[in-house]
């Protein structure tokens, strides 16, 4: 199992869901050292993490930031342009967070 990306209301019912059959998160995730990755060096692999609205749009930054690298497989690419355009929907929706769901 990857990691799936979830879109949540505060009653913890899932809105929308993106899910990562091809493990491709995993290899876009810096390591918890990475301290120019606020935010994205957080996401636990092996447990959930969530991210209130005032996290959110640094969220999307650092998203931004790691694709305009293009240092990867252009499948890893490709789902972190989805994770990012996922993430965004998000913006501005009170009660609302983003939840990465590890194994």
């Amino acid at each position: 199992m990857g990691i799936d990306v979830t879109w949540e209301d505060e009653r913890c019912q899932r809105l929308a869901e993106l899910n990562d059959p091809g493990h491709l998160v995993i290899r876009f995730l810096p390591p918890p050292t990475a301290r120019e990755f606020q935010c994205l060096r957080f996401v636990d692999p092996a447990g959930d993490t969530t991210f209130n609205q005032a996290q959110i749009v640094e969220l999307i930054h650092v998203l931004e930031r790691q694709l305009s690298s293009g240092r990867r497989d252009p499948k890893v690419d490709e789902h972190l342009n989805s994770v990012l355009e996922f993430v965004r929907q998000a913006v501005g929706k009170t009660h609302t967070y983003i939840k990465f769901v590890g194994d």
